[in-house]
């Protein structure tokens, strides 16, 4: 019997240890929280969650600042140099003149006000704001406005861009993840 517990005590310290190294070392590789100063600041000051910021800059850079996409996105969050210009001008602290997209605090700032700006948009209709994030918020608004693609001009029933569709899906399962993961 003594034998029997002092395997089963072995058992559970040994599950314990390799669930704390997993929590504590290899979850934060597979699924990181860089920059989380900047994504707690912003996520307050503009009332997006926590989550969404980073399966956003988890999807869009892998945590790069340095990354830039075909479509001339830079950044964590891959706002395009219009877009960073357009935010920058109704963004209070941030100047027009000298916006750097590459900059993770400026990134982090101008991608998670974007992400606000489109919930106002699209009343907070998550798939939507996904889809308007990576297609552009013109493109899904025109969207919205046909029946092949929306019945009720809110909730997309079909996203035509396949890379879009693709985008919204993966956003929606990292936000899961980190949600789930971290509890945010």
């Amino acid at each position: 019997m003594f034998r029997l517990i002092k395997k089963l005590l072995i058992w559970v310290f040994l599950l314990l240890g390799v669930g704390v190294f997993g929590y504590y070392v290899v979850l934060p590789q597979v699924l990181p929280l860089k920059y989380r100063e900047q994504v707690e600041k912003y996520a307050k000051m503009y009332d997006v969650e926590e989550s969404l910021i980073f399966a956003v800059i988890f999807c869009e850079s892998r945590f790069d600042p340095d990354a830039h996409s075909r479509a001339g996105a830079k950044g964590l969050m891959q706002v395009t140099t219009e877009t960073g210009w357009w935010a920058a001008s109704r963004i209070d602290y941030l100047d027009v003149e000298t916006i750097d997209l590459k900059d993770p605090e400026t990134s982090i700032a101008v991608g998670t006000w974007y992400l606000q700006w489109l919930e106002d948009k699209f009343d907070e209709v998550e798939p939507t704001v996904l889809a308007a994030y990576n297609a552009g918020h013109g493109k899904v608004s025109q969207w919205l406005a046909d029946e092949k693609y929306s019945d009720d001009g809110y909730h997309l029933k079909e996203i035509p861009f396949a890379e879009t569709n693709s985008y919204v899906k993966k956003v929606e399962f990292m936000q899961k993840l980190y949600k789930i993961c971290y509890r945010l």
